[in-house]
């Protein structure tokens, strides 16, 4: 009897041994804290603006050609165009009557319109329109107009966000010569062009001006209508800042586009091959 109850005491105490060894809670682990990342600050801008691009376009000025420093429809007595001045200048119903046109540079960024006013100023510009099939005249010193020999005249300038705009004005006033009977029979006539060539129809108006009352026919002396757009460059002066909205500024600017746009065509029953109309 006492053995059967040390065996069971045994028994017992051996089963207490296991069951408070299996039951025993485990240890939580303490949880590694995962690291804050320190943020990361970005750089601060320091680049000044950078010309994107550069767009000419016609468009239309709604004053008289004296607010744009010259006045071809007037001779010097007031009466008129007369017979001896050939020119499209008059005619503010065509689209180069008034001979406007705009220079659109856009940047990278917006522009500060304070610390960039020095591009309001007319003589912080260079302009130049070249063209290689231009007459430009018989005393023509250069073949190109440009704002500092005062073919060029800038009406306005303006910031808008990321964009300058450039209001001017071209004309083109010279004289031209043409023989129809060697080598005493010729007439010197003057003529003048408003505006730019930037598709045939202008092309067209100036060979007719310039041809004055011979346009049409193939004299000596006369010219083809231009088969190439007008090119018109632009330059800011040295010293012109062009700034972004924080300070970054810059100096130099330049850029320059060709005057295309296409017309719209009288479709034929039948176009040939190459026509916009197929």
């Amino acid at each position: 009897m006492k053995k059967n109850l040390w065996v069971l005491l045994a028994l017992s105490a051996l089963i207490a041994m296991f069951v408070i060894a299996g039951c025993a809670p485990k240890s939580t682990p303490t949880p590694t804290p995962t690291p804050t990342p320190t943020p990361t600050t970005p750089p601060a801008d320091t680049v000044c603006p950078k010309v994107v691009s550069t767009e000419v376009v016609k468009t239309f000025y709604n004053g008289s050609c004296s607010d744009c420093g010259w006045d071809p429809c007037y001779n010097e007595n007031g009466n008129g165009v007369g017979d001896v001045l050939y020119t499209n200048c008059c005619d503010l119903n065509y689209p180069t009557g008034t001979g406007a046109f705009k220079i659109i540079i856009t940047f990278d960024e917006n522009i500060d319109p304070i610390k960039s006013s020095c591009v309001l100023n007319p003589a912080s510009w260079v302009i130049e329109v070249t063209n290689p099939e231009r007459f430009f005249g018989l005393y023509a010193e250069n073949k190109k107009l440009t704002l500092e020999d005062g073919e060029v005249s800038i009406i306005d300038v303006e910031i808008n966000g990321k964009q300058i705009i450039v209001t001017a004005a071209v004309l083109e006033n010279d004289s031209n010569k043409v023989t129809w009977s060697w080598p005493d029979g010729y007439e010197e006539f003057e003529y003048a062009f408003c505006g730019l060539i930037c598709n045939t129809d202008d092309a067209k108006s100036y060979a007719n001006v310039v041809n004055g009352p011979y346009a049409g026919t193939s004299f000596l002396g006369t010219i083809k209508a231009p088969t190439v757009a007008d090119e018109v460059y632009w330059k800011l002066s040295p010293g012109c800042v062009v700034s972004d909205e924080l300070g970054n500024w810059c100096c130099g600017f330049d850029g320059k586009d060709c005057c295309v746009e296409p017309i719209c065509e009288t479709c034929a029953p039948c176009p040939l091959e190459g026509s916009i109309c197929q």
